[in-house]
């Protein structure tokens, strides 16, 4: 028979008239239902293998406000599969708990100059013309996640020989990403996160060059499945009077490619 110690009755009495229980500590506090008090342990959430985001499984259904910890990784339901980590139900399906330090930097995260000089030439006409910037590395994302691309790159405005820039002509530097390779259902050659600026040269006395860099800063953010990635930039512009654009020629160039797990 278990016995019944002064401890125990203390604590029932403690749930008896405040209707709240304490483990660790005969006085909860009066505003939780529970409270848990320790110097030295922790706590355990009930450890399950989930078998993907829209099962319920191993409970019975879907509580709004259930929190497991999944021990499972299971990706043969690719639209929801399941990794191992702290998980809450929404009362519809499990949701993965994510934290900052599940972020990671895919391409970049240094403060070096990253991009070699690259330049295009831009005959007479308003018709946009591209060249291909910088091809990055490829990149693997091992669960479903949120990526943010983002870049500084540096753009020069010149002359082509024996064609100076015309006055009051309005020239175009554009850059922005687009995948060359990507999981099925990914459009490859599209582009995203475009960034552009115009420039118009008024002064007779400098005609030739528009002095000084001027920075395009591309930008976006996608939802993206788990697979293996090819990304390249590419940039270009149009004006009226032919010239060239340089890219990427100052030293403080850079492409940033970062991820965090959704699933």
């Amino acid at each position: 028979m278990k016995k019944i110690t002064f401890t125990s009755l203390l604590f029932l009495t403690v749930q008896f008239l405040y209707g709240q229980v304490g483990i660790g500590t005969a006085y909860p506090n009066t505003n939780s239902v529970l409270e848990l008090s320790s110097t030295n342990k922790g706590f355990i959430l009930p450890r399950v293998a989930l078998t993907a985001t829209n099962n319920a499984s191993p409970v019975s259904s879907h509580i709004a406000g259930m929190t497991v910890y999944n021990t499972a990784t299971n990706t043969s339901s690719a639209s929801n599969p399941v990794y191992p980590g702290e998980y809450y139900n929404d009362g519809t399906q499990w949701n993965r708990k994510i934290t900052a330090s599940e972020t990671r930097m895919l391409v970049g995260g240094t403060i070096t100059d990253q991009l070699s000089p690259t330049s295009v030439t831009l005959g007479d006409g308003s018709s946009y013309n591209d060249a291909t910037l910088i091809t990055l590395p490829s990149f693997t994302l091992t669960k479903p996640s949120v990526v943010e691309f983002s870049g500084n790159i540096s753009s020069v405005f010149t002359k082509v020989t024996d064609l100076p820039l015309t006055d009051s002509s309005v020239k175009l530097a554009s850059v922005y990403f687009l995948f060359t390779n990507a999981p099925s259902g990914i459009p490859v050659n599209s582009k995203f996160g475009s960034a552009s600026m115009s420039y118009t040269n008024t002064s007779s006395t400098n005609g030739n060059v528009i002095s000084g860099y001027y920075y395009l800063t591309p930008h976006a953010i996608l939802n993206l499945p788990a697979g293996t990635y090819t990304l390249a930039m590419k940039g270009g512009g149009a004006s009226d009077t032919g010239y060239k654009l340089l890219f990427g020629d100052a030293g403080s160039d850079n492409i940033q490619v970062k991820a965090t797990p959704i699933k």
